[in-house]
């Protein structure tokens, strides 16, 4: 008999540690925002795979499980036998939940077409528990589709939801901080061409929610190859079409096709030809051969100028001493994009220099100090801090 109670608590014990280990199943969101890695998300589409078996009509466990199966691929890309894609998901989706916000809104993603009926059934369907990031999905379907020059209904549901966003907090303050700066630093009317949502939904967030800086015209770099979104910009901007193949298409050729039809300055995020697609090393160098750095940002110009007078009156405009300001509020979204700050310390250092050469000894020392602050008030690890800061010592006057 002792024999068979040991055994039997044995038993109970593992079945308390297997209790133990299992996943409990979490929100699951995208890895900028969650900071997790694969490990997690595979065991969160488990956890959330046992949810969805308990509750099959739960839109909260399938959208989670899609969710994780989503991200997952970006580090098991083409596994499809050992681990489901979120295709495998939807099938099952389809059948459970189909008249649902969150069956339209996760099949839209699957395809993430520029025309989607799942798109536009989900923006008639927004539950009012919509999380941001949900938000932030829909709200790029919208600009894809022109909301952001409609003066109708459309555009009054783009404003709203980046409202929603802004009140949310789902942008950290650093990064419309930074934002601003750069629209600051551009002339009125300009037209800005950016790359990725921390760049151009802060900066739209700010005219549509802030009233900041409606003057200048925000553009989707990547947007740029559907012949609809081309279309409502240069009718925007009171040009004609831009007519090519989309085969032929290549973002260097548009933005001079804007310079020379417009008379507004254009500005690049410094990303932005990084992501040319190009003929021939030739015609990317012609087109690298008119960029001009003006503090945050680039300038097109085809036209030789003193980019350093214009720099100086860019800079000149902007609000840094915030980078000195400790952390008064733990973010909650986007986490680890942070990495935006040390942008200043790589992109205007030389202004110590000048400051110097012209024996303002003052500011040279204020604004080292404040490039010191952006590096030092991140939550970079410290290696990476140190070769920023090495990086600074060049300048320091």
């Amino acid at each position: 008999m002792k024999t068979h109670r040991c055994i039997l608590a044995l038993a109970l014990l593992l079945a308390t540690a297997n209790s133990l280990l299992a996943q409990q199943a979490e929100p699951v969101r995208a890895v900028i925002i969650s900071g997790q890695d694969s490990a997690w998300y595979a065991r969160q589409a488990e956890a959330w795979e046992a949810e969805v078996k308990k509750h099959p009509k739960s839109e909260e466990a399938w959208r989670n499980l899609f969710n994780a199966k989503y991200y997952l691929k970006f580090w098991f890309d083409g596994l499809k036998e050992q681990i489901p894609t979120e295709n495998f998901v939807m099938t099952r989706m389809e059948q459970a939940i189909p008249e649902t916000f969150t069956y339209n809104y996760c099949r839209y993603r699957i395809s993430m077409t520029s025309d989607s009926v799942f798109a536009e059934r989900a923006l008639t369907m927004i539950p009012d528990d919509v999380d941001l990031e949900t938000v932030d999905g829909l709200l790029g379907y919208l600009w894809r589709t022109g909301a952001d020059l409609d003066k109708g209904e459309r555009g009054a549901q783009f404003n709203e939801m980046l409202k929603w966003q802004y009140e949310g907090g789902y942008y950290p303050d650093f990064a419309l901080r930074y934002n601003y700066n750069q629209l600051e630093g551009m002339p009125e009317s300009a037209i800005y061409i950016g790359h990725g949502d921390l760049d151009l939904f802060s900066k739209i967030m700010m005219q549509r929610a802030m009233n900041l800086h409606k003057d200048k015209f925000i553009v989707v770099s990547s947007f740029l190859f559907l012949p609809n979104y081309r279309d409502g910009i240069c009718k925007h901007l009171g040009i004609p079409p831009y007519e090519i193949e989309a085969s032929q298409f290549r973002l260097s050729k548009f933005i001079h096709y804007l310079s020379e039809k417009t008379d507004r300055p254009i500005y690049l995020n410094a990303s932005v030809p990084y992501n040319l697609e190009a003929s021939s090393n030739q015609e990317i160098k012609e087109f690298c051969d008119s960029l001009y750095q003006e503090g945050l940002l680039l300038k097109y110009s085809t036209t030789p100028y003193d980019n350093a007078t214009a720099a100086m009156r860019a800079f000149e405009k902007y609000h840094l001493e915030y980078l000195t300001e400790p952390r008064f509020r733990t973010e909650i979204y986007w986490k680890g994009s942070e990495k935006l700050q040390v942008n200043y310390a790589t992109l205007l250092p030389k202004f110590i220099q000048r400051f110097k050469a012209a024996g303002d000894e003052k500011r040279a020392q204020q604004l080292y100090r404040i490039l010191r602050a952006s590096i030092t008030n991140t939550q970079l690890d410290e290696a990476t801090k140190q070769r920023y800061l090495q990086h600074l010592e060049n300048f320091r006057p």
